[in-house]
């Protein structure tokens, strides 16, 4: 029996033997359940040119032994048989009258230029332009501690708060009880003065609550509080603290941050114009406290403030002034748009920027170099960097070993500590020096010992460590004395931030140019500012620019007032009513004319949250007051009275008041003064 005919095998088909179906098949499975990602596309398109590739040869190749296969050289023909002959003779001749098939011949896929073509392990020193901006301060330098103060928080910035609270509280006792328009009084430059020294203040020695820094009977009684200002109108003016028009926001705005755009654009102009920052600037993120609502509140975890308002800073990398900021509100600019943004009035001066890995790409060092800004900082590797360097970092290299390339000017370096760490410049080039760090070592007997090791640490990552604390700085020298405390309004606690950063970078500014032989500490020049604002002395706070602009009420044609606007900038929340005329006016010089026919009369909309008023009959045990169940919960009347939020699901029949059924329900029906007095 011959073994080698009818055995089938099960071997797998060699490349070679394979179709190009086949090798497709085998691709789709490949892939089928590999996510897409830019990293992988590449890979596969590859893959793909190459089956069409195989196939185009294996096309060329079937063409050119057709045409070969009937030729033969001259000894087979003369050595083979007479039959064979003549039947090769009939087959051409039944072959002559019939038409030859086309040959296909498929344009093969072009091939694409190696991306990683243009990276090179040259090492020679990129060419970095000089330094042409003058650093320093640009105004007439201050004498007194004071002076720095003023230089941000200004006579025109406080009296603009001053009006916008007064038109703000205008606007609110429209629609307001009798009982809160005589509670309110109009805020003068002074009170308003006062209440932000004594929220300073609160910053510096902080309580748990807001009434009690007015305590007299306490152990915690601070006496500048009371001598300066009651309780009740400390918390009015907090109460209507406000910085824009209500009237000004149109029914379609999409700016969010348009409550905050007189503020922001008053101190970002003084931050940049009073200051020339040197040679190293560092852009990082910052985070102001923020746990309501909010629909462009974020999440950083390594953030000392977790949840927030997220804001862009520019900050010099040596002493952490604020050059510039921009609020994150959610939508808007890509992260190029923002980093070209806040560096505008800096290009082509030869400035030297750090950022994180969070801004930085191939593509953005390649835009700033072009526009005069130098850059270095981390990177992440899928944005730009070679696919080499990609799967070097995934895999494994030595300890303390540098792998870098270069395109033109820009470099990319990883360096091996106790984990890959990859960092973009088009500053340095890929040279180390010797750092020593300390290195925790476990001896054999389960104990450690604290060992010195010299390390050679790439030059950019040095100097990114050493330039990258501008924000950082800030950050610290802000939580020493915060005075941004927890509030309903977003828009109030971020104002209460930039005063902050006003302050910080006074202070910056106070410890470069002061003469003083004893500089003050942050304490002693916080003291400072808040001795100032409480005397608000018209010739301490002289007027020395222009007020700043107020926006004018919006006019809109459509009178469309319920038209909602965004999160955020929402439409006024109390719109203008149209003045009724007297009905005593005269109307003798009017002409007569004929009354119109009475028509009826618009049924008004039912007010929302009705007025409660505790009726006398509440008392009456002669009426049947009885407890009933409603099918929306309610606040209870008695626990509102005493300070406490509570909801109920019943409410009395005959008052109709919410009432917990116990025991709020005896007292109410029972007691005169039926709330205990709030602490």
């Amino acid at each position: 029996m011959d073994r080698g005919k009818g055995q089938s095998t099960s071997t797998p088909k060699k490349d070679s033997e394979m179709t190009k179906e086949d090798k497709l098949s085998e691709l789709y499975k490949r892939f089928s359940n590999v996510k897409l990602t830019p990293s992988k596309i590449p890979d596969l398109l590859d893959r793909l040119s190459d089956v069409e590739a195989d196939a185009e040869g294996e096309e060329r190749q079937s063409d050119f032994s057709s045409d070969n296969e009937g030729t033969a050289s001259s000894d087979e023909f003369d050595s083979s048989s007479s039959e064979e002959s003549s039947e090769g003779i009939e087959d051409e001749s039944a072959d002559v009258g019939r038409p030859k098939a086309p040959v296909r011949r498929r344009a093969g896929r072009l091939q694409q230029p190696n991306p990683d073509a243009a990276w090179s392990t040259d090492n020679t020193p990129p060419i970095v332009g000089s330094f042409s901006a003058t650093p320093g301060i640009t105004v007439p330098v201050p004498i007194t501690p004071l002076q720095f103060v003023q230089l941000f928080l200004t006579r025109a910035l406080i009296e603009f708060i001053t009006v916008e609270t007064n038109r703000y509280a205008r606007q609110f006792i429209q629609n307001a009880s009798r009982r809160t328009m005589r509670l309110w009084k109009e805020v003068s430059a002074k009170e308003m003065a006062r209440y932000l020294a004594l929220s300073i203040l609160m910053g510096i020695a902080r309580l748990p609550t807001m009434r009690m820094y007015w305590q007299t009977s306490r152990l915690w009684h601070m006496r500048t509080f009371n001598v300066f200002m009651t309780s009740k109108r400390f918390q009015h003016i907090a109460q209507f603290f406000h910085t824009y028009n209500q009237f000004a926001i149109p029914p379609n705005n999409k700016n969010r941050m348009i409550k905050l755009s007189t503020i922001i654009t008053y101190l970002t102009n003084k931050f940049g114009s009073y200051y020339v920052p040197n040679q190293a600037l560092s852009l990082d993120e910052g985070t102001m406290s923020w746990r309501g609502r909010l629909s462009f509140k974020v999440y950083n975890p390594n953030k000392p403030d977790k949840y927030g308002v997220k804001l862009y800073m520019l900050a010099e990398a040596g002493t952490g002034y604020i050059i510039d900021f921009e609020v994150y509100s959610g939508v808007g600019k890509t992260t190029v748009e923002t980093v070209m943004g806040l560096m505008r009035p800096l290009l082509n001066k030869g400035y030297h920027l750090y950022m994180d890995n969070y801004y930085n790409s191939v593509h953005l060092t390649e835009l700033l170099r072009e526009n005069g800004v130098y850059t270095c900082g981390t990177l992440r590797l899928q944005r730009g960097a070679p696919k080499e360097l990609q799967k070097l970092a995934k895999g494994k290299f030595a300890v303390d070993q540098t792998i870098f390339r270069r395109k033109d000017n820009t470099f990319v370096i990883l360096w091996k500590d106790k984990r890959v760490v990859s960092v973009i410049t088009n500053c340095h080039n890929a040279d180390t020096q010797e750092v020593q760090r300390r290195k925790r070592v476990k001896k054999r007997d389960g104990t450690s010992s604290v060992q010195i090791v010299t390390v050679n640490k790439p030059t950019a990552i040095c100097d990114y460590n050493n330039n990258m604390k501008g924000v950082d700085h800030f950050d610290q020298m802000v939580k020493y004395y915060r005075f941004t405390r927890k509030s309903h309004k977003w828009t109030k606690k971020i104002t209460f931030y930039f005063l902050q950063m006003a302050i910080h970078n006074a202070y910056v500014l106070y410890k470069m140019y002061t003469t003083d032989a004893k500089k003050l500490t942050l304490l002693q020049f916080h003291e400072v500012a808040i001795w100032a604002l409480l005397g608000w002395d018209m010739d301490e706070w002289p007027a020395t620019e222009s007020p700043l602009p107020h926006a004018d009420d919006y006019q809109d044609p459509s009178h469309d007032l319920a038209t909602p606007g965004p999160s955020g900038a929402r439409r006024p929340l109390f719109h203008r009513l149209p003045r009724q005329p007297h009905a005593s006016s005269s109307s003798d010089t009017e002409p007569e004319t004929e009354t119109p026919a009475p028509q009826a009369e618009a049924t008004p909309p039912p007010v929302k949250n009705p007025r409660i008023v505790d009726s006398e009959d509440r008392l009456n045990r002669k009426l049947t007051h009885a407890l009933v169940k409603i099918a929306k919960r309610k606040r209870c009347r008695v626990c509102i009275k005493s300070g406490i939020r509570k909801d109920c699901m019943y409410q009395c029949r005959t008052c109709g008041v919410a009432l917990c059924a116990t025991p709020c329900y005896s007292k109410y029906h029972r007691k005169r003064i039926f709330w205990k007095a709030k602490k």
